[in-house]
């Protein structure tokens, strides 16, 4: 059971993380404001980030770094991160979506940290740590405590000779 607890907190934290960036680069731009409750949670750089956001400015962004497809890599980026957090936070479809995460991480980091280095601002430490928790999650799956596992789906394996699998 521990094992199962530990995989939870895991994919909280990853999955509530991922579902803030890829909201804002979904749904974010000018004018456009999250929903309390997800402010309330994410503090006062949510707002500013969402408005600051969204699919056209990413886009830009993108473009400027000369990636190719900067609106569809946008929208890409925005559902792997979105649709990721949401998987890892209800611990479903968690394997077939820990490799969409660690592909857009392992893209952040090439495209735009990698320069910078490990640490400090801007370097690829964070996207490093996200597409670690999805590589994680990818190999262990999503745990006990997942609905993956509460439809016996094949994504959760159990290793029975650990007690607290």
């Amino acid at each position: 059971m521990l094992r199962s607890l530990g995989l939870l907190v895991l994919r909280a934290s990853a999955g509530t993380i991922l579902v803030g960036h890829g909201y804002a680069k979904l749904f974010g731009g000018k004018g456009h404001k999250a929903p309390h409750a997800m402010e309330h949670l994410y503090g006062d750089n949510f707002a500013p980030s969402v408005e600051g956001t969204g699919p056209d400015n990413f886009a830009h962004n993108l473009e400027a770094m000369k990636v190719p497809a900067p609106h569809l890599s946008a929208y890409a980026a925005g559902l792997a991160e979105f649709g990721g957090g949401l998987s890892f936070l209800l611990g479903y479809r968690t394997r077939t979506m820990a490799p969409v995460v660690i592909f857009n991480m392992v893209t952040a980091i090439r495209t735009v940290h990698w320069k910078k280095g490990l640490y400090g601002e801007g370097g690829f430490e964070f996207p490093l740590m996200l597409a670690a928790a999805a590589g994680t999650l990818l190999l262990t799956g999503p745990g006990a405590l997942s609905i993956d596992a509460a439809l016996g789906a094949a994504s959760h394996i159990t290793d029975m000779t650990d007690p607290d699998a």
